[in-house]
């Protein structure tokens, strides 16, 4: 205020009183812009009132220097290498390496197929193998990487090998039951006696019993049992239509008694010259049985001796 009180008193020594009014109002004019310039305005720094908005060009600024602040920038990854690329040979190095066995990598198990590796996720797939005496081998990743990929097994054993392809053929799948095919479905056989009396009947000179996957095995229906050969043998015993004549209870159990013995495919304890039939499954499953001890009864020794409880082997 000083100086320009100053400067206005000096207008007393102009005479020309335009002159006077310019030179007045460059002054006037230039501490105006003074004052704009070392002062800024009220609205930049005044908090703004709930619900109303900052002016765009202030907000843009403050989160542009907010994100250069706190945001931590990563750096860009480089690219992977490309897969390495297998020859013809070394493809067929490692394959001959494995072939016949199952490989194993990272928990994953896969069977070859003509040099390509199918995953194998059923577990009964892979326990039929092992019982087929494959072994599981494991694996270093680099020779899993030459071995292309191809579907997975229950696929592929299912494309290779329709219903049709078992017809008039032995199948299992539990290695415990083995069923007859024919038109696509099939049927229980229910003892080893039934299967030879059935085999002869079809003509069938061959012993193979094929073994299917989970997928093969239901996609074939399920038929009715053949009737057991026993059940028909056992009738005709009891009835006397067999032929066979009935002997003295002492001739009968001679040699046999307190011993485990068989007449076709069941099994009895000979306790009292009475045979106590045994269920053979469950039996030799919680203990070892010596089958060269075994005796087989005659056809007058089994319908001579008398049925007695069952044998669970409990005391």
């Amino acid at each position: 205020m000083q100086g320009r009180y100053k400067k206005s008193q000096n207008l007393k020594h102009l005479k020309d009183p335009v002159t006077c009014s310019l030179v007045a109002f460059l002054v006037l004019f230039s501490s105006k812009q003074t004052n704009a310039q070392d002062y800024p305005s009220a609205g930049e720094y005044a908090t703004p009132i709930e619900g109303t908005q900052v002016p765009q060009k202030n907000r843009d600024s403050s989160d542009q220097t907010s994100d250069d602040d706190t945001v931590i920038r990563v750096p860009k990854e480089p690219n992977p290498p490309p897969p390495k690329q297998f020859s013809k040979s070394e493809t067929q190095k490692v394959c001959a390496k494995y072939r016949g066995n199952l490989i194993s990598v990272y928990g994953e198990i896969y069977k070859l197929e003509g040099c390509t590796r199918h995953l194998v996720t059923d577990q009964e797939e892979i326990f039929r193998f092992s019982r087929q005496g494959l072994r599981t081998i494991e694996v270093e990743s680099k020779d899993v990487a030459a071995l292309p990929i191809g579907d997975t097994w229950d696929v592929v054993s299912a494309k290779h090998r329709p219903c049709s392809f078992f017809s008039k053929k032995y199948v299992t799948f539990s290695y415990t039951d083995i069923y007859f095919v024919e038109n696509c479905v099939r049927k229980l056989i229910p003892d080893y006696e039934t299967l030879l009396a059935h085999r002869k009947r079809q003509g069938i000179k061959s012993s193979e019993v094929l073994a299917l996957t989970a997928r093969e095995f239901y996609q074939i229906r399920q038929g009715r049992d053949i009737p057991s050969i026993i059940d028909q043998e056992f009738s005709k015993l009891l009835d006397g239509s067999a032929g066979v004549d009935i002997i003295p209870i002492d001739e009968a159990c001679k040699g046999v008694e307190g011993r485990f013995v068989t007449f076709y495919s069941r099994m009895y304890k000979i306790e009292r010259c009475r045979k106590r039939e045994i269920d053979a499954e469950e039996f030799t499953m919680h203990r070892k049985i010596n089958e060269a001890a075994l005796i087989e009864l005659r056809p007058e020794q089994w319908v001579s001796m008398p049925d007695g409880k069952p044998y669970t082997g409990k005391r």
